[in-house]
């Protein structure tokens, strides 16, 4: 009764604006589009939100359409608001922000939406949370620290010590009981031929327990999280930052497992993706509120942890943005007939990602940087799949026209997302970007051994 009295009102109230040709503020005097919201009437929050209702409008708890729509977990209309200007970090009278009410929810495809439009979490942390080991190269030394908080005091702190100069490792003091090893980090070769097994591995985005449980169930690491593949090859294809919140032990736990890879005879490669370049560009759209939560207190740019003379930033910087193992090409987003009719074969797409990301842009390779790192450069490229603005969707004959310039006879690529990993064009495209976020997908991995593809997954 008390809701059928409420549509009621809504719609004496839309008749007496004379809801055609009402104007925005006689709608948002209502309050109109959170009442609809509130109640969930779906069909009524469109209409007011097409009509020009405001989609920033209070009510008297502070809460604006997007906290009520994220309360209500109507994600639909969430994105409806979004496109027509709602704010996304609004604090309604409690502290808290939309995304705040939809991670209450649960609801993760809704979580998803409002970070990548740049939501932000702004209530106090009530758990203990930090993020480390970094290790920067000083003039003093080689400096260790983590950033922490302290729930009891609300306060955020940097925990560091400088390492005996001697020392080749070092062991944690906060977190796992883990011994992080230190080396001088050299540029790898970006072409390898093996006849040995090779496992991929799509977009990890910092979920680091889900990558362990795929290395586990094929064996690449044993119970311990050691090298327990042989002379094998594991390929990761990027973006192994933001989303998740276990990014620094993911880059800890590769650059600790190269050096067993390679102990062993086999390897480890890392393909540098998009997000990588985003976050050394300073790009944080994507992080995770734990990084937020913990720079931002001590006036750090996440960027500046993994800066160029730094452990992780140096080894970053000296990744390969392109690989080829035998005739399989790996590259993060895709190879586009542009980029190579403007020449940039895998050396050079290679040089130049690693030139910028030491010194940046200047007279000699401004051209260069800005044609690799467009939408149609290995880093962004999505032309295998679908088609963009700036580009349509590659035909068969196109894939076979870059196939036969690169002279190999398949790509493998992260990037773009699909719910298993698939073959394109006849298997001579195959893209392995599984979210792993998705605790409802089955953990998969590429397998290429002895020249053959098989695609494994499990119901875990």
């Amino acid at each position: 009764m008390r809701y059928l009295s409420l549509l009621l009102l809504i719609t004496v109230c839309l008749a007496a604006c004379d809801f055609q040709t009402s104007n925005k503020d006689e709608i948002d005097s209502q309050g109109l589009l959170i009442k609809a919201i509130e109640n969930r009437d779906r069909a009524l929050a469109y209409s007011l939100i097409e009509k020009g209702g405001s989609v920033n409008v209070t009510d008297s708890l502070g809460l604006t359409p997007l906290h009520w729509a994220a309360r209500r977990a109507m994600r639909q209309v969430a994105y409806s608001l979004i496109e027509k200007g709602a704010e996304i970090n609004l604090i309604d009278n409690f502290g808290f922000t939309p995304f705040d009410y939809a991670r209450k929810t649960n609801d993760n495809e809704l979580v998803r939406i409002l970070l990548e439009k740049g939501a932000s979490a702004y209530c106090k942390e009530e758990n203990e949370i930090f993020d480390g080991p970094f290790v920067d190269y000083r003039p003093e030394g080689r400096y260790v620290y983590y950033l922490k908080n302290n729930p009891t005091k609300s306060t955020v702190f940097l925990d560091g010590k400088y390492l005996v100069d001697t020392c080749s490792n070092f062991k944690s003091w906060i977190g796992r009981e883990e011994v992080y090893p230190i080396s001088k980090s050299e540029i790898p070769a970006w072409k390898t031929n093996t006849s040995e097994p090779i496992l991929v591995l799509g977009d990890v985005h910092g979920e680091y327990d889900r990558m362990i449980n795929t290395l586990r169930e094929h064996n690449v690491i044993d119970a311990e999280n050691k090298w327990n593949f042989g002379k094998g090859h594991l390929v990761y294809v990027g973006d192994v930052f933001d989303r998740g919140d276990k990014v620094t032990e993911i880059l800890w736990f590769i650059y600790r497992l190269e050096q067993e890879a390679k102990k062993a005879g086999g390897n480890l490669h890392f393909v540098f993706g998009n997000h990588e370049l985003m976050i050394l560009n300073n790009d944080n759209r994507y992080i995770n509120d734990k990084y937020k939560s913990l720079c931002k207190p001590l006036g750090l740019e996440y960027a500046s942890l993994f800066h160029s003379n730094s452990v992780l930033g140096e080894w970053l910087r000296t990744r390969n943005s392109i690989i080829q193992i035998n005739d399989f090409l790996f590259v993060h987003g895709g190879i586009s007939e542009d980029i190579l009719e403007k020449g940039h074969n895998v050396e050079a797409v290679n040089n130049t990602t690693r030139q910028y990301l030491m010194g940046g842009m200047n007279a000699n390779n401004i051209e260069a940087c800005n044609e690799v790192f467009s939408s149609t450069g290995p880093f962004w490229y999505r032309g295998y799949f679908m088609e963009r603005k700036k580009y349509d969707k590659i035909d068969k004959e196109g894939v076979d026209r870059i196939l036969k310039t690169l002279n190999v006879k398949t790509i493998v690529v992260g990037h773009t997302e699909v719910d298993q990993i698939s073959e394109f064009f006849s298997g001579k495209i195959i893209d392995v970007n599984i979210p792993m976020r998705d605790g409802d997908l089955p953990l998969q991995a590429l397998l290429i051994k002895n020249g053959e593809i098989v695609i494994t997954g499990n119901n875990n």
